[in-house]
């Protein structure tokens, strides 16, 4: 399910209603949800395994931002 939050967000962006800016405004909340979605997930208490498992939910973020400000470019030039 994780996975599919780039396209959820870049859908949103062309509905107007997701802007990059809030995105990166707000990365320390998806900090703390990754890291706590991280800790949920994994099943040992190691914070290496919950680190290998933040990582890609942190790379799923950064690239929602990159499709939410493709989203916008799209939606300005219409």
């Amino acid at each position: 399910m994780a996975f599919e939050t780039p396209l959820v967000f870049f859908v949103l962006s062309l509905f107007g209603v997701v802007q990059s800016r809030q995105l990166i405004h707000h990365w320390r909340i998806a900090v703390v949800g990754a890291s706590i979605a991280a800790a949920v997930i994994t099943p040992t208490v190691d914070p290496v395994n919950m680190l290998l498992v933040m990582g890609p939910l942190m790379g799923l973020y950064v690239l929602s931002i990159i499709l939410v400000s493709i989203g916008n470019r799209i939606i300005k030039n219409r």
